[in-house]
This record gives C-alpha cells, sequence and structure tokens, in this order.
C-alpha cells in the first residue's frame, strides 16, 4: 500500500462506486479522508469504516454543484487539517443514457452540472488553497474512454467527459510553475452501480449495452476495490510528471500494474 499515513485526501462522489473504494483504501493507510457526497447516512457508514481501519474521515455532504457549498467544505478542511495533498473528483452521473433528440432539456443540466460544473468548482478551489499555502498538491480528475471515442448514447456524458479533460489540460498550464500538479484518468469500466446502470439501459438508446453485460456476465470487470488501489499509487507515486496528461489504464505501459485486466470495447 502506498505510503498515506497523515495526508489529506479529499474524494468527492465518496459515497459509492470509486469515490467510496478511494476513501476506504485511503482509510486503511491512515491518511485524513474528506468525504464529499450528497447522502450523510452513507458518508457516515464510510467514515465509521476508515475510522475502524485506523484512519480519519470528516463528513462533508453536499451538492457539489453549490460553489459555496464547496467553498466551506474547503474552508472547514483548511481549518482542521491545513492542506489538501490529493482531491480525487470522482462524483459523476453517466445519464442520461439516450440518443439526443430523446434528452429533455432537464437531463442535459443535470448532468453538465454534475460532471462539468462540479469538477470545476471543486478544482478551483482546491487550487486556490494549495497555491495560498504553497504547499502544493495534486488533483486527479476522472474521467473516461467516451471523452475521445463517440458512443451512441453517451452523447451527454462523453461530451461532458472531454470537457473536463480540456480544462485539467488547461489548468495544468495555468499551475505549471507552481507545485500544484493536475491530470485526468481514464480507469476503463470496471463492476460499479453506473456499470449496472448502463446494462439496464434501453438497447435501441445505447447499441453498445450488450458488450457491457458480456463484460459483467463473463467476470472481466475489475472491482471498484482494484481501480482505487492503483488510482492512489498512481496519485501519490507516479504524478508529478503526468500533470496535464489523459491517462488511460488500459494503456501497455501500465497493464502491468492492473494485474493482467484490459478491457477492449
Amino acid at each position: 500500500m502506498p505510503d498515506v499515513e497523515n495526508k489529506v485526501i479529499v474524494v468527492t462522489g465518496a459515497s459509492s462506486g470509486l469515490g467510496r473504494a478511494l476513501a476506504l483504501e485511503a482509510g486503511k493507510g491512515g491518511a485524513r479522508v474528506a468525504l464529499i457526497a450528497r447522502r450523510k447516512n452513507i458518508l457516515e457508514r464510510v467514515r465509521k469504516q476508515i475510522i475502524d481501519s485506523g484512519g480519519e474521515a470528516l463528513v462533508l455532504p453536499l451538492d457539489i454543484t453549490n460553489p459555496t457549498a464547496v467553498a466551506l467544505a474547503m474552508a472547514e478542511i483548511e481549518s482542521r487539517w491545513n492542506n489538501i495533498a490529493i482531491l480525487f473528483n470522482v462524483a459523476g452521473v453517466v445519464e442520461p443514457i439516450k440518443r439526443l433528440v430523446n434528452i429533455d432539456n432537464d437531463e442535459m443540466m443535470q448532468s453538465l452540472m454534475v460532471n462539468v460544473y462540479g469538477v470545476y468548482i471543486a478544482t478551483r478551489e482546491a487550487v486556490k488553497m494549495m497555491q495560498r499555502r504553497r504547499s502544493g498538491g495534486t488533483i486527479i480528475n476522472i474521467s473516461s474512454g467516451a471523452a475521445v471515442r463517440p458512443y451512441i448514447g453517451w452523447t451527454m456524458y462523453g461530451s461532458q467527459k472531454a470537457a473536463v479533460d480540456h480544462f485539467t489540460w488547461t489548468v495544468a498550464e495555468e499551475v505549471r510553475k507552481t507545485a500544484v500538479r493536475i491530470a485526468a484518468l481514464s480507469p476503463g469500466p470496471f463492476e460499479s452501480p453506473m456499470q449496472e446502470m448502463v446494462r439496464n439501459t434501453d438497447k435501441s438508446e445505447f447499441p453498445l449495452k450488450d458488450k457491457f453485460v458480456d463484460l459483467h456476465r463473463n467476470k472481466q470487470l475489475p472491482t471498484a476495490e482494484k481501480i482505487a488501489a492503483m488510482v492512489l499509487d498512481m496519485a501519490l507515486n507516479k504524478w508529478p510528471e503526468q500533470s496535464g496528461r489523459f491517462t488511460i489504464i488500459r494503456d501497455p505501459e501500465l497493464r502491468s500494474n492492473f494485474n493482467g485486466y484490459s478491457v477492449k470495447l
């Protein structure tokens, strides 16, 4: 396990999926983990698991699209723990999984707010803190292979992840002469509530559905826990030279760290 003892790690989307797995993985190593998501009761359960495993945890139930709430949360983290070592922007939604003509305005705006605006807000507040304290830090924005390849039905999801990638690239240039590092990471498909949602989608809206069903049926999907362990290690040990890059875990040079998992779509 990477050395995370006493490091302050902030995770958005910490109530489920990769966010929860990252929070628990960091907690096992003795990290101080700030848990951000909307559902307080679930965050409290994650907090208890972290404490039981030897870490510290702070529950911050909020809507990631609320800039005032995010700013107050970052201020609380700074007041308690001084600075952030790593921010993982994991919070996201895959819906709507529909062809463009079937997506209504509310669905468009809801996904845009979470997948793009929420990332922008959290990143901005973290960079402010890191630069003000001059101690640097790392920001990892969770992206997707859908950002660089079109999939019918993922009009919103793919284009929003592409926006996050370009945002990450640009912010990396802005902070290049500081100790702040930021990168985007596509973990590839893995078992999660989001994957279950994809498998339950209407095939007429998402023609690739059967491929995801087969990955699950054939047990080809890694667990969120396996992905979390690798992502945490990369953030701590391999990211200084990755700032501004978009990395896909399926890249050949990373497969040796992925215990043989390489999922092709």
